[in-house]
């Protein structure tokens, strides 16, 4: 009787076994054939930012100078301004209003493209990264148990996220200025009364 049940305890257990290393197989085979990492899709149109781009009723010359100088009065430092490929790359930090231990850097790609002799097609490219900034003291401790006294701080910086910047809000900020500034530097074309 003892034998009987051993030979079947050993039956199931190869049975057991040959099912587990097949479920294994099959799960390999399906992660290994799942979809594509997201940045496959980059450029499909699902991945389009709203809102990003916009024209004005300006020249090529008014429009670079007028995003040049949004970008000056709303704080970006502009690292590169292309004037032959009409490219404006700058970035901003800007320290969290309600957590002073976040900050954001913005950094942003400014194409123009004349489209005719007095609009200018101007499109946005925004990535922004969340950096959480901490402060610990260095304590000298009594029988390595009891912080005492103070002796150093340790700063660290840890980045929390990073993404391209996806709120319409955004850009229409960028662009309600934009036009402003070049209606600003737009010479008035008033007609002369004839006489």
């Amino acid at each position: 009787m003892r034998l009987a049940v051993n030979t079947v305890n050993r039956g199931y257990m190869r049975h057991y076994g040959l099912e587990r290393s097949l479920l294994l197989l099959v799960v390999l085979l399906g992660t290994s054939c799942s979809s594509s990492p997201s940045y496959h899709d980059a450029f499909s149109a699902a991945h389009q930012v709203p809102g990003s781009s916009g024209s004005v009723p300006v020249g090529l010359d008014i429009a670079w100078g007028a995003t040049l100088e949004v970008l000056s009065q709303q704080g970006f430092l502009i690292q590169q301004a292309d004037t032959k490929s009409h490219i404006i790359l700058a970035n901003r930090e800007i320290r969290d209003r309600q957590d002073t231990d976040l900050s954001y850097s913005v950094t942003s790609t400014i194409t123009l493209v004349p489209q005719a002799d007095q609009i200018t097609r101007v499109i946005v490219a925004a990535n922004q990264t969340t950096e959480l900034h901490k402060k610990e003291y260095r304590w000298w401790k009594l029988l390595w148990l009891i912080p005492l006294i103070p002796y150093g701080t340790d700063y660290t910086t840890v980045v929390v996220n990073r993404d391209t910047v996806r709120e319409p809000q955004f850009y229409q900020q960028f662009f309600n200025a934009l036009k402003s500034a070049s209606d600003q530097k737009q010479p008035e074309t008033t007609a002369r009364p004839a006489l």
